[in-house]
């Protein structure tokens, strides 16, 4: 694996070479593979979880006598204890807030990029902050119909901030204002069709039923993915259309399915003569697993990096198809060869044009 460190760009020329070298794989690029993580996000303005002013240190205010590390947020099993569920909830409240004043970031508009000139095969994220959705790219893995969409841009593997789900039935909701403000209490809302169901039960006089609550609908640690199936099947379809670039941003790939994915799209990609896989991230991918995965790993912020390649991929002319068929020597021969006749069987004219228009050669 060659490190290219973009901080020494411009003043190391064996970097720069390196660093063309990854540009001219992506100018090349007709099939990529995209996986992200939260590395890609950080620009945003989402504030980090744990920095001063980080979303944890603002929940911890409220639950001064809850403690919780930052992978027990998203840990399944916080919902066994009602004081982790509180806070769980509220994290989440606040941490949706601030993904409503997020914007995209260079990164993600490099995607939409690759997406709009036709070179993105598929992107994987496991990041809930929906931000591909806010440059129109499509996250719905499922139809109407209940099918599997096979032109889906962006799979989430982790779920969605902006859905909720209801723990019993699985109605999904919208990730509503009001929603919001008892979820930052600890509470969760009661589901709208199963209090419905059970009014109307006990109308009838009938047996009141069990009715359940609404929870973000992303993935947890320790629990499956509801469309982990359907998931599969685009995973299988894109490996089965030979990428030729494997492109792995702001991530250290430390979870587990995301390193089987990985790992085994870039022996997929490997087995294409021309076929390159990237990492690009602040820090290494550590383990050795890893040998022989990435041809190259960029070191640094993934914005920087995603605006050097867009740069040079828009600088590319694209040759745009003619709406009709050049035509051939013999057919421009023939059809100069009529404007020739048509011109000698017009009648002669003794006029000539003044600025006035057409006047007779004998007026004076």
């Amino acid at each position: 694996m060659l490190t290219i460190d973009l901080s020494q760009q411009s003043q190391d020329v064996l970097s720069d070479r390196h660093l063309q070298k990854v540009t001219d794989v992506m100018l090349k690029a007709k099939k990529t593979i995209v996986v992200t993580g939260a590395g890609i996000s950080c620009s945003s303005g989402i504030p980090d979880f744990r920095s001063a002013d980080g979303l944890y240190n603002l929940v911890k205010k409220q639950y001064p006598d809850t403690v919780l590390k930052g992978k027990d947020l998203f840990d399944a099993n916080l919902f066994r204890d009602c004081k982790t569920t509180a806070v769980f909830y509220t994290f989440i409240s606040e941490l949706h807030a601030q993904t409503l004043k997020a914007k995209p970031t260079p990164t993600h508009h490099f995607i939409k990029m690759l997406s709009e000139r036709g070179k993105l095969l598929r992107c994987y994220t496991q990041n809930i902050d929906c931000l591909e959705e806010e440059l129109g790219m499509d996250t719905s893995l499922v139809c109407d119909k209940g099918k599997v969409k096979k032109d889906v841009n962006v799979v989430q593997l982790h779920g969605s901030l902006r859905r909720l789900k209801c723990t019993l039935c699985s109605e999904p909701y919208g990730f509503q204002t009001d929603y919001q403000k008892v979820f930052k209490e600890g509470d969760a809302p009661g589901c709208p069709k199963c209090e419905l169901y059970d009014g109307i039960r006990v109308a009838q006089g009938k047996r009141k039923v069990a009715t359940g609550t609404l929870r973000p609908d992303i993935v947890l640690y320790n629990e499956n993915h509801p469309f982990g199936d359907a998931i599969g099947k685009i995973q299988s379809s894109d490996l089965s259309r030979s990428p030729d670039v494997l492109l792995v941003m702001g991530t250290s790939l430390k979870v587990h399915g995301l390193r089987l994915l990985v790992r085994k799209a870039a022996k997929i990609v490997h087995g294409n003569k021309k076929g390159c896989v990237i990492l690009v991230n602040k820090t290494p991918v550590v383990g050795k697993e890893w040998a022989g995965v990435f041809d190259y790993f960029v070191e640094g912020e993934t914005d920087g990096w995603c605006s050097i390649v867009e740069n040079a991929i828009r600088q590319v002319k694209v040759q745009t198809k003619l709406p009709f068929k050049p035509l051939t020597p013999t057919q421009t021969d023939a059809q100069t060869q009529m404007a020739k006749n048509q011109t000698e069987q017009q009648p002669c004219s003794t006029g000539n044009l003044s600025p006035r228009g057409l006047t007779s050669s004998s007026s004076s």
